[in-house]
C-alpha cells in the first residue's frame, strides 16, 4: 500500500532557489492530495540542495534531497522511482515546467484508476478527435496498442515531460529511463509504458508553460547528444523485437517508420547546424545508422519520399519548412 497519494520528482543541478520555488508552487496546488518530493540532485555546486530541504521543512512537506553524484538526468529519474513512496508519480523538469496541471491530472487517474495519463485539450479538435475515437466502450479509456501508432504516425502528439504514472505499474512492468542516453530516453520511455498496455485516461486541459519560474541554462550544441534519440529507439525496437515479436505488425511499425523516421530527424538537426550531408551520411555509415533506413509498406508516403531522396540525391535534399 503506498504511504502517500503522489511522488512529485524533480532532478535539480545547480538550480540555485529555482528548485524551491519550484516545491513551494507546486505544494501549493495540491490542496487534499497527501503529496511527497523527491529531489535528485546531480551533484551540485551551489546552495540549491539546502534551499530545496529548507522549502520542504518550512512548508511541513514530505519529501527529501537525494544525491545521486554525477549522473544524467535518466539515471535521476530512476533513482526517484525507486526511492519514491506515492501511489502515483509524475516527474517535473525545471527547465520545462509547465503550470497547474498536477492535480488535475491526479483526479483524472484516481477517478479511472489509470496507469498513465496525460493531457489533450479538446479545443484542439484534430488530436482530441483521435483519442475520443481510441477510447473504450467499457471504461472510457484510451487503447494503448493504438495510441502507440499513432504516436510513430505523430497523428497524435501529447508533451512526454508532463505525465503521470502509477508507481506499481512502473515497478511490476521494469519500465525505466535508459541510463546510458542523454537524448531521447524521455520518448524512448514513454513508449516502453504504452508497450506494456497501461489503462489510459487523458485529461481534458490545455498545458501552459511556466516560463517565469523555469530554470534557463545553456543548451548544449545538438551535434553532443542527437545521435543518442537513435540510440534510444533502437533499445525499445530491441525490446518489440524480444518481447512482441509475433506481432508483426509492431515489429514492422518500429523497423519501417520509427527508426528511419528518427534516423531522418536527427539528420535534420545536424542540417540545422550547418553539417554538410555529406558529413552526415559518412557519420551515419560509420555508426550502420544507414542501415535504418529501410522501406516497405509500412512507411509512411512522405518519409518514404524522404528516405529515397537522402539515398539517392541527398546534394539536393531540403529541410521541412516549419510554421
Amino acid at each position: 500500500m503506498a504511504d502517500v497519494d503522489l511522488s512529485v520528482i524533480i532532478p535539480s543541478k545547480d538550480n540555485n532557489k529555482k528548485t524551491a520555488e519550484i516545491i513551494r508552487n507546486i505544494s501549493g496546488e495540491l490542496k487534499g492530495i497527501e503529496a511527497e518530493f523527491i529531489v535528485i540532485d546531480m551533484n551540485s555546486s551551489d546552495n540549491s540542495v539546502i534551499y530545496a530541504l529548507d522549502a520542504i521543512k518550512k512548508n511541513n512537506l514530505k519529501g527529501c534531497v537525494i544525491q545521486s553524484g554525477g549522473g544524467n538526468v535518466s539515471s535521476a529519474l530512476n533513482t526517484g522511482i525507486y526511492k519514491s513512496d506515492g501511489k502515483y508519480i509524475t516527474f517535473v523538469y525545471p527547465t520545462r515546467l509547465y503550470k497547474s496541471y498536477i492535480h488535475d491530472y491526479f483526479r483524472t487517474a484516481e477517478k479511472n484508476n489509470a496507469d498513465f495519463v496525460f493531457a489533450v485539450p479538446s479545443s484542439i479538435r484534430p488530436a482530441a478527435k483521435h483519442v475520443d475515437a481510441m477510447k473504450s466502450d467499457d471504461d472510457d479509456c484510451i487503447d494503448s496498442r493504438e495510441l502507440l501508432f499513432k504516436l510513430v504516425h505523430s497523428w497524435v502528439y501529447f508533451d512526454f515531460t508532463a505525465v503521470m504514472l502509477k508507481r506499481d505499474y512502473l515497478l511490476n512492468n521494469h519500465i525505466r529511463f535508459y541510463e546510458d542516453c542523454n537524448y531521447g530516453y524521455v520518448e524512448a520511455f514513454i513508449y516502453n509504458v504504452l508497450l506494456e498496455g497501461p489503462k489510459i485516461s487523458y485529461s481534458d486541459i490545455s498545458l501552459e508553460r511556466d516560463t517565469k519560474n523555469e530554470v534557463t541554462k545553456e543548451e548544449a550544441a545538438v551535434s553532443v547528444n542527437c545521435y543518442d534519440r537513435i540510440e534510444a529507439i533502437k533499445k525499445v525496437y530491441d525490446n518489440v523485437r524480444l518481447n512482441y515479436g509475433n506481432d508483426r505488425e509492431l515489429v514492422e511499425l518500429f523497423e519501417y517508420q520509427k527508426l528511419p523516421s528518427v534516423v531522418m530527424t536527427v539528420s535534420e538537426l545536424l542540417m540545422k547546424e550547418d553539417f554538410s550531408t555529406s558529413v552526415i551520411k559518412k557519420t551515419m555509415k560509420s555508426k550502420g545508422y544507414d542501415k535504418l533506413l529501410k522501406i516497405s509498406k509500412r512507411t509512411s508516403p512522405r518519409l518514404r519520399s524522404k528516405i529515397i531522396k537522402w539515398k539517392t540525391t541527398p546534394w539536393l535534399y531540403k529541410l521541412p519548412e516549419t510554421k
